[in-house]
Formats: C-alpha cells, sequence, structure tokens
C-alpha cells in the first residue's frame, strides 16, 4: 500500500511541477526523497508502534503498559503465520517497482554497448562538469525575448569551427533581409537551448550547421548538440529535453514539445569524411521527432566539391518559402532590375577618429578589461615559441616544428589534440587590399565600427574598440581567400558604374562555370579582383574617377573573420605537458590564373598560417628585420620581417620586387611583436604566438596491451609522434618484463634523404617499444625514390601478414572487427580512403569473407572508436 501511494504521488507531484514551469529535476532531487522518507516512516509508524498503541484500552499509556504491550506484540509476532495471499501483493508491488526502475534496460531491445572513447570523454566530462539546472531562466540567454525586443521574427544559428558557417549566416541574414523578413544571427553557444519551444508560428529558426572532425558537432553548438541527442551512438533512443514551457502555449505536449515550431536546416561538411554533414543531420531529424516542422529540404554542403554553389541552390529554393511563410513575396535585391541595380544597405558604419588608445598589434582584448584567467579560442593566450626549426632543409618544400610554452597558462593537452594558431596577414597582402581599396594614405588612421543595427548581436567587428585600416586587414579578416561567386553579385557588381566593370563582372556573379574559371582557379581574392577590374576598366579608356569604388564598409563585409588554423599537436602530453609542438608544411603554389588579367604579385599564392610560421622560425633564427619607428600613438609599432631592403620605406608592400628562397618559395614580409624584453635588432630575440587547446577524440586506447596501427605520411606524423613518445615513456616505465601491444607505424614521405624528418628520434623510440613489444616497427613509403610511385597503402598490402596478426590481438580468427587500434593521420581525399580500403581487403583475404564484410568490420571499428582518422582535404 506505501509502495502504491508512493508511486502516485510522485508522479502527480512531476505533473504538477512541470504545469507551475519548475524543473522536474529538482523536485526529483529534493522534495521527492523528503516526501518518500516521510511516507515511509509513517507506514512504519503505523505498521508498528501505531498497532501497539490501538491495542491499549482509551489509549492511555504508561511505561508498565508499553513494556507489556511491546512484549505481547512480539510473541504475538512469533506466533502469526504469513497469508500466502499477503506475499503475492507484497512480490507484485516489488516486482512492479523494480520493472519501472530498470524498465529500459529490460526493454531496451539491445544489450549495453561497448563504450566508445567520445562517450568515455562524456562520462568524465559529466564527472567533472555540474551544469546549471536546464530550466533555470536567465534573461540574457534567452534568443526569443531578444528577438521579440529587436523586432525581429527570424533567429540565424550558426555551429561554426573554421568561420564558414559563420560566413554563411552573416550572407543568408542580408540576402533574405525584406520588410516581412527580419532576422537576428546568433551564436547558440551565449543562448539556452530551452527557449526553442518559446517560438511562435510567425517566427522560424535557421540553422547553419558544419560537421567538425568525425561527425562532431561544432564546440559552440556542443550544448545544444548534446540536449537534442542526449544519445550520440542512437540518436532516436536520445531522452527528451526538458524545453521551457511558454506562457503562450497552454497546449504545450510534452511529446512533441517543438510542435508549432518551425524551422530550416543547411549543413556543411566534407565527402570525404565517412559521416559527411552528421550534426546537420542529427539535428535536423531530432527538431523533426520532437513535434518542428522544417521549411523546404535540408541543405548540404560540400566542401569537397563546391560548397558555395551547394548554398547557392538551397538559398534559391528555400528562401521563397521562407519569405512565403512569413507573409513577404518581395525579396530583396533580387527580381526585377531595379532592385538588382539597387546598392546594398551596409551592416556597418565606420567612425575615423582622434583617439588616444589605438589598438593595433592584433589583440583580442583590451588590456584594460579584466584579465582574463582561462584560455580558449577567444581568449588565446600568447605563448612564447621555445623551439623553431626547419626539418627538411635540403627538402624542396619547407617543414617546420615548432614548440610554444605553455607554462603559466593553466592549460594540458593530451596526445591526439590540437593546437589552434592565430596568423597575421603578410604586409603585401595587406598593402594589396589597402591599394585596391584606395586608402594607403590613411591606412593607419584610428577607427572604430559599429553595427548600424543596435540590436544586432555584434555590435562591434572586431575584439577591440578602436584600431586601424591597416591592423584591421592584417590581423582581423581573412583577405587571401577568393571571394564568391554570390557575393561578387550582392556586394561588388552593383558598385560597378563603368560598361567595361559590369561586362567583366557580370558573366562572374551570373555563371558559375565563369566564376570557377576565372575567380576559384585564378584565386581572385578581393584585392585582385578589383584589381583585375581595374585593368579592365583602364583598358576601356575609363578615367579614374568612374572606375569601380568599392565602399570600405562593403570590405569588410566580404572579408570574413580571421580564424584560428587547427593543427594536430606534434608531441605526448604525458612527455612534454607544457610544450605542445606543431609540424607543418608551408604552403605555396601556382594559381590558374590564364581567365584573368594579369594583376600585381602575380600568381603565387601563400598559405596565411604555414607562411606565418615560416616568418616565426626566420626571425628568430636572425633573418632581416627591422625596428618600426613609431610615431606617437605607436600606430606602426613592431618588427617588421623582410628580406626586401625597399621595406618599411616604400609606401606600398606589394609592389616592392618578390624576393625568393633557393627553394624557389617567396619570402613574405610580416610585422612581428616581440616578446617583452627583447628586440629585433639587439641579438635577443623573441617571439609568442597566440595560441589555444582544441581537445580531441584520437586517443590511444586504455589499456597498454591493445595494439596500435599508425599510418601518418607526410605531416600526418605529428600525432602519431606523440602517441610513440607516449609507448616509448611508458616500455622504459614498465621495463622488459611486462609487454605492450605491438605499435606499428606506416610512415611516407616524398624521398628518404631529404624528406624522413624526425628519423633518428623515431628510430630510437622505437628500439624502446621493441623490448617489450617485438614485433613493433616503422614501415616507410617514399614515393619517388624508385620510378613507380609507393605509397603507405601499397606498405599495408606488401604487409598484409604482419598487420593481420597485430589485428587479430591474440585470437585465432577476427570473426567481427578487430580489437587493435587503427590510426590515419593525413589526406582526406585519396589516402584516407585507400588505405581503409586497402586495410577492408587484406581482412576479407585473410578471414575468408567477402570484401563487402570486412568493410562493414571497418565501419564497426569506426563506430567502436578503434578506427579513428585525423584527416584534412
Amino acid at each position: 500500500v506505501a509502495s502504491l501511494v508512493w508511486f502516485y504521488v510522485y508522479h502527480t507531484l512531476d505533473w504538477v511541477f512541470r504545469q507551475i514551469g519548475r524543473t522536474a529535476s529538482f523536485a526529483r532531487r529534493h522534495i521527492y526523497p523528503a516526501l518518500g522518507l516521510l511516507v515511509a516512516s509513517g507506514v512504519f509508524f503505523n505498521l508498528g508502534i501505531g498497532s501497539t498503541v490501538g491495542a491499549v484500552p482509551n489509549g492511555t499509556l504508561d511505561s508498565d503498559t508499553i513494556d507489556s504491550a511491546m512484549a505481547a506484540t512480539t510473541a504475538a509476532a512469533a506466533a502469526v503465520k504469513i497469508e500466502w495471499a499477503d506475499m503475492v501483493i507484497v512480490s507484485g508491488v516489488v516486482v512492479g517497482a523494480a520493472t519501472f526502475l530498470f524498465r529500459k534496460t529490460l526493454f531496451g531491445g539491445k544489450g549495453a554497448p561497448e563504450l566508445t572513447i567520445a562517450q568515455k570523454a562524456a562520462l568524465v566530462q559529466a564527472k567533472t562538469h555540474v551544469p546549471s539546472a536546464p530550466n533555470e531562466y536567465n534573461a540574457d540567454k534567452d534568443f526569443v525575448f531578444k528577438m521579440r525586443k529587436a523586432g525581429k521574427n527570424v533567429v540565424i544559428f550558426y555551429g561554426s569551427q573554421t568561420g564558414t558557417a559563420e560566413d554563411f549566416a552573416t550572407r543568408l541574414a542580408r540576402d533574405i533581409q525584406s520588410a516581412s523578413v527580419r532576422p537576428l544571427v546568433l551564436d547558440p553557444e551565449l543562448y539556452d537551448w530551452q527557449c526553442l519551444a518559446a517560438l511562435a508560428d510567425d517566427e522560424l529558426a535557421i540553422f547553419v550547421l558544419a560537421t567538425a572532425g568525425e561527425g562532431e558537432p561544432t564546440d559552440n553548438m556542443e550544448a545544444w548538440f548534446n540536449a537534442l541527442a542526449s544519445d550520440r551512438e542512437t540518436p532516436d533512443d536520445s531522452e527528451l529535453p526538458e524545453f521551457r514551457q511558454p506562457e503562450d502555449k497552454p497546449d504545450f505536449d510534452d511529446a512533441a514539445p517543438l510542435q508549432g515550431v518551425s524551422y530550416a536546416m543547411f549543413g556543411l561538411g566534407n565527402n570525404t569524411y565517412e559521416q559527411f554533414n552528421h550534426h546537420a543531420r542529427v539535428v535536423d531529424q531530432r527538431m523533426l521527432t520532437l513535434g518542428a516542422a522544417r521549411i523546404g529540404e535540408r541543405g548540404e554542403g560540400d566542401d569537397d566539391a563546391d560548397i558555395e554553389e551547394d548554398f547557392a541552390r538551397w538559398k534559391e529554393a528555400t528562401l521563397p518559402l521562407i519569405r512565403r511563410y512569413l507573409g513577404s513575396s518581395t525579396p530583396l535585391q533580387s527580381g526585377d532590375d531595379s532592385a538588382a541595380a539597387a546598392l546594398p544597405e551596409p551592416t556597418w558604419k565606420i567612425l575615423e577618429m582622434d583617439a588616444k588608445k589605438v589598438w593595433t598589434k592584433g589583440e583580442f582584448y583590451e588590456e584594460d578589461a579584466e584579465p582574463v584567467t582561462s584560455f580558449d579560442a577567444r581568449h588565446p593566450y600568447l605563448a612564447p615559441v621555445s623551439a623553431a626549426i626547419e626539418l627538411t632543409p635540403n627538402a624542396d618544400r619547407h617543414t617546420l616544428h615548432i614548440e610554444v610554452d605553455l607554462a603559466g597558462s593553466g592549460m594540458r593537452y593530451e596526445s591526439g589534440d590540437h593546437i589552434g594558431v592565430y596568423p597575421t596577414n603578410a604586409e603585401e597582402e595587406v598593402d594589396l587590399l589597402l591599394g585596391a581599396l584606395r586608402l594607403l594614405d590613411k591606412a593607419d588612421t584610428p577607427i572604430a565600427v559599429r553595427a548600424i543595427d543596435p540590436f544586432a548581436a555584434q555590435q562591434s567587428l572586431f575584439p577591440v574598440d578602436t584600431t586601424t585600416y591597416r591592423a584591421a586587414f592584417r590581423h582581423y579578416l581573412e583577405i587571401t581567400g577568393s571571394v564568391p561567386r554570390a557575393q561578387i553579385k550582392s556586394l561588388v557588381e552593383p558598385f560597378a558604374r563603368s560598361a567595361a566593370a559590369r561586362s567583366f563582372l557580370g558573366p562572374l556573379a551570373a555563371d558559375k562555370d565563369a566564376h570557377a574559371a576565372v575567380v576559384t582557379a585564378g584565386c581572385l581574392s578581393l584585392a585582385r579582383l578589383i584589381n583585375a577590374v581595374h585593368q579592365v576598366e583602364q583598358q576601356a579608356g575609363v578615367s579614374a574617377e568612374e572606375q569601380l569604388q568599392l565602399p570600405v564598409e562593403t570590405a569588410f563585409e566580404l572579408c570574413p573573420r580571421l580564424q584560428a588554423r587547427l593543427y594536430s599537436i606534434s608531441s605526448s602530453g604525458k612527455v612534454n605537458p607544457e610544450r605542445p609542438s606543431i609540424t607543418a608544411v608551408v604552403l605555396q603554389y601556382d594559381a590558374k590564373a590564364e581567365g584573368a588579367p594579369t594583376a600585381k604579385m602575380g600568381a603565387r599564392r601563400c598559405g596565411v598560417a604555414t607562411n606565418y610560421l615560416l616568418g616565426a622560425v626566420r626571425y628568430l633564427r636572425g633573418d632581416r628585420a627591422e625596428t618600426l619607428a613609431p610615431d606617437h600613438q605607436a600606430l606602426r609599432a613592431g618588427c617588421l620581417l623582410s628580406e626586401s631592403p625597399s621595406l618599411p620605406g616604400a609606401a606600398d608592400a606589394s609592389v616592392v620586387e618578390t624576393v625568393h628562397d633557393g627553394k624557389d618559395h617567396t619570402l613574405q614580409s610580416f610585422t612581428l611583436q616581440p616578446a617583452s624584453g627583447s628586440a629585433c635588432d639587439n641579438g635577443q630575440r623573441a617571439l609568442s604566438l597566440p595560441v589555444f587547446i582544441r581537445r580531441s577524440l584520437f586517443r590511444l586506447p586504455a589499456d597498454p596491451s591493445t595494439p596500435i596501427i599508425m599510418i601518418g605520411p607526410g605531416t600526418g606524423l605529428a600525432p602519431m609522434r606523440g602517441f610513440i613518445q607516449e609507448r616509448a615513456q611508458l616500455a622504459r616505465e614498465r621495463g622488459a618484463g611486462r609487454e605492450m601491444g605491438t605499435a606499428l607505424l606506416f610512415f611516407g614521405a616524398r624521398t628518404e634523404a631529404k624528406d624522413y624528418m624526425y628519423r633518428e628520434e623515431l628510430e630510437a623510440h622505437f628500439s624502446e617499444i621493441q623490448k617489450v613489444a617485438p614485433q613493433s616497427q616503422i614501415i616507410t613509403a617514399f614515393s619517388r625514390d624508385q620510378p613507380q610511385k609507393i605509397y603507405v597503402q601499397h606498405r599495408l598490402a606488401e604487409h598484409a601478414e604482419l598487420v593481420y596478426q597485430t589485428l587479430l590481438c591474440g585470437q585465432q580468427k577476427l570473426g567481427g572487427p578487430p580489437r587493435a587500434h587503427v590510426y590515419v593521420c593525413g589526406d582526406a581525399k585519396s589516402m584516407a580512403k585507400d588505405v581503409s580500403k586497402a586495410l577492408a581487403s587484406l581482412i576479407a583475404e585473410r578471414e575468408g569473407v567477402a570484401e563487402d564484410v570486412a568493410s562493414k568490420w571497418v565501419s564497426e571499428m569506426r563506430r567502436l572508436s578503434r578506427y579513428q582518422e585525423d584527416v584534412w582535404s
């Protein structure tokens, strides 16, 4: 009887607390247990002492009476026979309660799966992090309240890791803006997912979600994803999120809390990854399951093909549906000729001023702001460079090894994690854009850039209040990427005043093939595109006054925020906990610019971050650098690293003669900020890099007896080097008496003589590992040391028996996914796919199964985090 009473009281209170908007979890943690104790105490009192008191005449009590009553009760209890009916009732209550409590285990349809590394990481995080109550209201995080206060009816959330999704969201807001469609772009990390259910039927949410790594959500969508898909392995089995019940929805349905909510979805991914667009697909499916209605089809962009065109096609199909849903039939800046001719409304306003304090060194926060004690992507740590060398000095490419010192930052890392580095744009690229925008004469003018919309989520374009045009393009904006076709149409072409400019820009804006042949193949950045237009206009005799003049505000919109570049850490967090290292190849190539007019600086294109890191190496080894003479505001303070004697005196670095080194590598110029206490001209050079650590799921198995197979050609060796350092240290600690799992490393490079990086170190580590794991070895593939090219996937096939025995992990036969762990790092487009095929092929041959069966085993290894990839395209 007590159990039944407790059951009904429990669920009644649960329902009551949901209706009044209080969190049910609070009731479960505090009120229900207290009530249960009270009920149990009352029942015990009634059945025990209460029955004794009831036997006393007139309810009178004294000490003798109580003693005699208790003695009588004890004697009676010994003589009572338990009735079978009582036993059936009590047993039924106990079994029913147990069945209810363990219903998921008993009737879940499957046994508990083996925990993956992702799930283990989530468990560790859950144990160390206590989240706030899910329905604890915070007006600052209520995006619906913010929308309505600002008069907006569309909220666009972006899940962005590298900045592309954020850029797409911003551009989408501009494209969809009209009198009836009023969008607001927000970062979901700053707002509560519980407010989703409060969206009205005349409001809309749009998600622009990139997929990070192997099907992971981006960092800023982590909390939302975990709430919507609490079970990452099987999202359909996720628990029902506890959304905040809106006051204006009295018919709120707990089973379908998002009923009446409408949304649109666009995902960004790369089809070279197995979990293509997994983030957007899962969120989309969970939204539908929870009762929301999607407008249009889910869009999926493929970065391996043409993600810009994928985005354009999705917008073309979906934006009319959104406008119709919100009661608008007239899109902004599209349709008739008059709309097309209208100049785009600016998002930012520029205030030129005579400020007392101007931030020009690429600061991420102002010095007089509250001190930063926790460092992350928003607040990077200025880490001193403790080592910077070239690994392959005789090769035809620059391969760098850079170490930074995290001492005192509180940051730590593990083998397999990533380090983010914020680069600086080269002076030649900065001046090329300043010249194209006709800003060279006032490049060092102090400016503040403010949002025109007073309700915009981002009120200032830069992380500091006041900077300069030069510093903005140098430190805060991506200025070297190709201009997308849609942006040429919406933001560049409207400012073309001459027929020559319109005839040149028109096909680039309207024809994707023309855009691909000229802009994409030619890697025409904004500066190069403007210069190409100017050249066409000059050839047509257009006067300078009538030539294309792009407003600086528009240029700021066309240049996304400069993003950090992520590198796989090439050291062990257990061996060198405060000194993570970067291993990187410097990127340079010649663009196919046949379809575009010849512009300044030629066809050579340089990777932003790797050339910046090369600049750090050059600076620290003593290459030519001059101290910039600061003016009264120190607007150009720092060290100018440049091989050209013409700098820093030249007004335009883009016209100075290019300097090449012995590898025919263009040596760019950079303005660097020496570390405190050092200078570029006193022989004591020191430098710091803005960095942060990003956690990864690329992890060694917890059990050292588990064999590992590592495939890392080129700089794909980076995380493997950390794993090898860790296994070698463990081998030294364990001694020869305790065996460890076999470790195989497949390493590939162009030539053995010039490109075999870390050779002596790797051989020394493997000599230690072989003492406790004798089969461990390095297997190399040098593609250009013989007439026919040989890659790591070929070596896998050649050493099939060794690989198979390692995969067996002591078994006679596999009969399913191997227990060994496989790690692949490097090129996603070709190498990673070929390695996966080679592994499935050798398993199929030795197990005597069809290759598709072996491929399924490899896929199952991925699911169990036994086959992990850290790849890029």
